[in-house]
């Protein structure tokens, strides 16, 4: 006999998911805002807060054995816990935690509304299209490591949307803000449109996520063929026509889970034994995430925010000129070298004004052709006179 699930159990579950998509989304955003525009205490931008800068770094360290500019500890910690999720449940970091992929699902909801159905690429041409995520990974490492930099960085729409209210937005960022604005559009037609075919990340996941330990399993017997599962999937999988999920698409978003009307016919199971629910999934993925974080925090090797010039010269010992960042202030620079005002003026060509901001308000002035890098030049050899 078949029992029908609780609509209120499956809403309510679907709802909390969301909650926490938006939230994680919301507190981001408000991290990187304040990134850019505080000039007191600034939380650790975009580069210290993403796991696949960590993917680049770490596949450049095993080559070369030197780690990329711009990449923080924090990012291999957050390495860590999206592959200790993917071991478990598979690329459930897409499905429950991911920015991108809630602006990717909002700009879907909202598609829904305005087209009134959901749009699917053609099959011939969608089963092709998915493999080039995977060829985009490989070249993103491998360019990474022939150049030692982000290479992925001016093209990255999360990377871009952190940066919405920086002057660098336009000029260093503007490939990416141009894909940004193409994969909001292309979710508001097809869901999860960056997911699918261009994310580097889904890549990397993909292939790990083969191996995870739970998936979901289609209970034959008690289906009804309503075909609900599959209506709902933003990865467009056929749930409803398999035994068991095993594609490397699958984000374990579980929306096909809560989606199924019939007791026990969609169930999230492992591999040999244990069942498990689309809630404890969330809750699973979210303890993982906060688990690796705070042992990290504790042990000192997680960048929750910004350190400035003072802070970084008092705990090396020692003020160096390679550590000068953008967001460094003049007067603080002068004054930790020991190099006078005047002669930052005259060498820079600043204004009193400028003197009192930061390196990056000064080199991302469109009239101003200079660098960041050639201040920490000029310190350096006055320096070493």
């Amino acid at each position: 006999m078949r029992e029908k699930t609780s609509s209120y159990k499956r809403r309510t579950a679907n709802r909390i998911r969301l909650s926490v998509l938006i939230a994680i989304l919301v507190l981001l955003t408000v991290f990187g805002l304040i990134h850019q525009l505080s000039t007191g205490w600034r939380p650790a931008g975009v580069d210290a807060l993403c796991p696949f800068g960590g993917v680049e770094s770490l596949i450049t360290v095993l080559s070369s054995g030197t780690m990329l500019d711009k990449i923080a500890l924090s990012s291999f910690v957050l390495l860590v816990a999206t592959i200790l999720t993917a071991l478990i449940f598979r690329r459930s970091f897409f499905g429950n935690i991911c920015p991108l992929g809630t602006l990717q699902e909002l700009s879907a909801r909202l598609g829904k509304k305005v087209f009134g159905k959901r749009f699917t690429i053609p099959e011939k041409i969608d089963r092709y299209a998915r493999y080039l995520k995977y060829g985009i990974f490989v070249v993103v490492v491998m360019f990474s490591v022939l150049l030692g930099e982000l290479v992925f960085r001016p093209y990255d729409p999360w990377v871009a949307w952190q940066h919405l209210s920086s002057v660098e937005l336009f000029s260093a960022f503007s490939a990416g803000l141009v894909i940004l604005i193409l994969l909001l559009l292309g979710s508001m037609l097809y869901d999860r449109f960056f997911c699918k075919y261009l994310c580097p990340m889904g890549g990397f996941l993909g292939i790990i996520g083969k191996i995870g330990y739970f998936r979901i399993k289609r209970n034959a017997t008690t289906c009804i063929n309503c075909n609900a599962c599959t209506r709902v999937c933003p990865m467009n999988i056929r749930v409803a026509e398999i035994a068991e999920v095993t594609s490397s698409e699958c984000i374990n978003c579980n929306r096909c889970v809560n989606a199924c009307p019939v007791e026990k016919t969609l169930t999230i199971e492992g591999k040999k034994k244990g069942r498990t629910t689309p809630i404890l999934v969330l809750a699973a993925t979210l303890a993982i995430f906060l688990a690796v974080t705070g042992i990290a925090t504790v042990a000192g090797d997680f960048s929750w925010s910004v350190k400035g010039i003072e802070q970084r010269a008092m705990e090396t010992g020692s003020f160096d000129p390679d550590t000068i960042k953008g967001s460094d202030l003049w007067k603080d620079i002068a004054r930790l070298s020991g190099i006078p005002k005047q002669a930052f003026i005259e060498k820079f060509g600043l204004s009193e004004k400028e003197f009192d901001g930061s390196l990056r308000d000064w080199a991302h002035n469109p009239t101003n052709p200079r660098e960041v890098d050639e201040v920490r030049i000029f310190v350096k050899e006055k320096m070493e006179k």
